[in-house]
């Protein structure tokens, strides 16, 4: 695997990239579908769909019937991301190859010291987006990681917390000028007890005026 020190963990807003999949098996049609869902603009290039019709759901999922192997660069240069996903190991090291040296972003889930980035396993809650990877060693793993968070971790005042603090940011905003001092308050608002304690029994008020008891030295 490649020095783990280069991987920045990113949460990229997909909507109306280009994306193209090559490969129209199960590893490929679960890739598309996925990036489908987050409302990219998907072409998958394959001699075979295994999963035609569930792709056809989508309109932001273009079928393109080709050889894989005979994809020029000015074809591939015309995408945001790329997903090699077929069964030929050296194609798809090739092809991200190509997509690495035209700039582009290319994933290999069968070989992640071919791609430049990596898909995790992810969840989204109530504004709170976790995402795991063993970087190709065990996607069940991961998996499990984040289901352990889910039910031991993200429970109703983890997202209380959230909301409240998210309040909160909002009003240093308006009345405190200086971002480092507006970051000693977030901290210490965060770490009060008390403002812990309302925000755990669900009184925001509360919570709230604790905080402006902070801010303002009451």
């Amino acid at each position: 695997m490649s020095n783990l020190s280069s991987y920045l963990p990113l949460f990229i807003n997909v909507e109306g990239l280009k994306v193209l999949v090559v490969g129209g098996g199960k590893v490929g049609t679960k890739r598309a579908l996925k990036f489908a869902e987050s409302k990219a603009i998907v072409y998958v290039v394959s001699l075979e769909f295994k999963d035609e019709n569930e792709l056809r759901l989508f309109d932001n999922i273009h079928l393109i019937k080709n050889d894989a192997r005979y994809l020029p660069e000015n074809f591939l240069s015309r995408f945001n991301i790329i997903v090699v996903a077929t069964n030929d190991k050296e194609l798809n090291e090739r092809i991200c190859e190509t997509c690495k040296k035209l700039g582009k972003l290319c994933n290999n889930p069968t070989n992640p010291d071919s791609s430049n980035f990596i898909v995790p396993i992810y969840g989204i809650e109530k504004g709170v987006g976790i995402a795991i990877t063993t970087f190709g060693k065990s996607s069940l793993t991961s998996k499990y990681l984040l289901d352990l968070i889910r039910s031991n971790i993200l429970k109703e005042n983890i997202f209380s917390l959230v909301d409240t603090m998210g309040k909160v940011k909002e009003i240093l905003k308006l009345n405190v000028t200086e971002p480092s001092i507006r970051f000693m308050f977030y901290s210490k608002i965060f770490y009060d007890d008390k403002f812990r304690y309302y925000v755990d029994r669900g009184e925001i008020d509360l919570a709230i005026q604790r905080a402006r008891e902070i801010i303002y030295g009451r």
